[in-house]
């Protein structure tokens, strides 16, 4: 697993806990630029996040 593949793993764990974040508390979820509810904003978050891991366990990516 090569660094690119730690990064993306990472940065999709964040973006699937703010998107949990925006789920519980609305207020954060005007720091997501999507259109909708908070409810709304905080599932597309979450959805992003874990294609975001699938996609960093799944293809490796070159050096």
């Amino acid at each position: 697993m090569g660094i690119t593949n730690i990064i993306l793993l990472i940065s999709g764990v964040i973006v699937v806990l703010f998107g949990v974040g925006a789920f519980l508390n609305p207020n954060l979820a005007r720091w997501i630029n999507a259109p909708g509810a908070p409810i709304i904003k905080g599932i597309i978050a979450m959805i992003i996040g874990i294609i975001i891991i699938i996609v960093g366990l799944v293809i490796q990516f070159p050096v």
